[in-house]
């Protein structure tokens, strides 16, 4: 067993190693005192843990160690820094901090079998679970997800969870979910555990010091065929609607329907004064020959702005229109859809010599066109953010009974993590103009029919590793009535 001690003092390095090695006299130790050695170290081999003082370089380290969590998931972040607060929670949240105790001399001592301890359960925990607890500790599902034990106590718990609780994970697994929320919900939540193995839900609510509670909404489905005693749970964990905010309710009604006639009304009296703005820049360009070097280049420079600012009130009224002018759904089949976005992009397909892989889609009641916007939108982006290889992009489903995906995986660049909430933004770009053209609201769009039609669209992806776009459909918002009918894959 492997373990990394990082730190940039090099006497706590020292002296943390050696308190490792008394604790367990067997287990390797590796020593990094800056962020390139400790990516070498990550990169030799497989890693128990990374332990120790990260100071300034708490995102990079967390960044370097979510890439070896994708060969090694089990692999823990430990903090070990002179002071209780410094880094504080909130700056720990989302980073997949696994534990931290404090660098004195009680420190040294507590700490080797604390971590032992949680590298021996995180193990039983891979033997047990394999595939639920790579999936949940390296992050690779996109909803807030955690495992819970038999008695209520978090044993793995992804960095989507964190962020929604706001909690840093170490918070989490130290303090359980059986000791979360109001008294009558650990009520209700002892008896799903105590009670029959099966599908349970209830609402949680989570105090910050500070601030008002937030409450969730939680599934909690039974793991396995164990028995009671000792049986595991799967949790997924969402944001409790108020009841003026469900789907459907009057007051979110007539709220969403005042901010789009305040949109329209705001894009269109902008489009006048930029229709004459417009017309005065191309008589400029017209007659650039009569002007000097200076009024002829800043005349084409008025003309190319008007025409963005044209293009991004394009874009918002293309967003605020998807649910205002959401037609009857009907049974579509989405491989027509997709072959219709395909023909729609031939040109591009062809030029940058992609593959497209294909595989049986369902048949969905929705609205065709919106659906071909989709596909279209996201293959345009495989196809512009490629790296140096050829495009490859594959478009699947995954049917579970209670959860419908659609996929679209590609082999580009990629996006890093904390870009990720960024990139469904309205002009949101993470790339110059110069780089790849574009406003950045295709993603937006398609973010807002998905939601239209009962869904939600993630991402996972990681710089150099390409990106997988996920369709997901649940609850009242599966809305499959065909399923396909399996087939061999068809590539073009």
């Amino acid at each position: 067993m492997r373990v990394i001690v990082y730190d940039a003092d090099r006497y706590d390095r020292g002296l943390l190693s050696l308190a490792l090695r008394s604790a367990l006299p067997e287990l390797t130790v590796a020593k990094a005192g800056s962020l390139l050695e400790l990516m070498h170290e990550l990169s030799s081999g497989p890693v128990a843990a990374v332990v120790g003082d990260p100071g300034t370089t708490l995102a990079e380290v967390s960044d370097a160690i979510r890439f070896a969590r994708q060969r090694e998931p089990a692999c823990l972040f430990w903090l070990f820094t002179a002071e209780e607060d410094a880094p504080t929670a909130e700056s720990c949240v989302g980073l997949g901090v696994d534990g931290r105790d404090r660098k004195d001399s009680a420190g040294y001592l507590s700490l080797p079998q604390r971590l032992l301890e949680r590298v021996r359960q995180t193990r039983e925990l891979g033997e047990r679970y394999p595939e639920e607890a790579a999936t949940l500790m390296g992050s690779a599902v996109p909803a807030a997800s955690a495992l819970v034990d038999g008695e209520g106590r978090f044993r793995a718990v992804n960095q989507e969870l964190e962020v929604l609780f706001n909690l840093p994970r170490y918070a989490m697994l130290d303090t359980g979910l059986a000791q979360m929320g109001a008294a009558n919900e650990r009520v209700a939540l002892q008896q799903i555990l105590n009670g029959p193995r099966q599908r349970n839900s209830l609402t949680l609510s989570v105090a910050h010091e500070g601030s008002a509670s937030d409450e969730f909404s939680l599934l909690l489905r039974p793991l396995g065929e164990q028995p009671r005693q000792g049986s595991w749970w799967i949790l997924s964990a969402s944001p409790a609607l108020r009841a003026a905010e469900l789907p459907g309710s009057p007051a979110l009604t007539a709220r969403n329907a005042e901010l789009e006639q305040l949109l329209f009304a705001v894009t269109h009296d902008l489009q006048a004064p930029l229709n004459s703005l417009a017309s005065n820049a191309r008589w400029l360009v017209a007659r650039r020959s009569e002007l000097g070097q200076e009024l002829a280049e800043s005349s084409q420079e008025i003309a190319a702005l008007t025409k963005r600012m044209q293009q991004m009130l394009d874009g918002i009224l293309a967003v605020s229109t998807v649910r205002s002018g959401q037609s009857e759904p009907e049974a579509v089949n989405l491989d027509n859809a997709l072959t219709d976005a395909l023909a729609n992009l031939q040109s591009e397909i062809d030029e940058v010599r992609a593959t497209i892989e294909r595989y049986p889609l369902p048949t969905l009641l929705v609205n065709r066109q919106q659906m071909v916007q989709v596909f279209q939108n996201l293959l345009s982006n495989a196809l512009k953010f490629r790296g140096p290889r050829p495009p490859r992009v594959r478009i699947s489903s995954q049917d579970s009974g209670d959860c419908l995906r659609i996929v679209v995986q590609d082999n580009g660049i990629g996006i890093a993590p904390r870009d990720i909430p960024r990139i469904f933004g309205m002009f949101q770009r993470l790339h110059s103009e110069q780089e790849y053209p574009g406003l950045g609201i295709g993603l937006a769009i398609c973010r807002q029919i998905v939601r239209a039609h009962g869904g939600e669209l993630f991402v996972d992806s990681s710089p150099g590793n390409g990106s997988i776009f996920m369709m997901e459909f649940r609850g009242p918002g599966l809305r499959s009535v065909i399923r396909p009918v399996p087939r061999e894959v068809a590539s073009r």
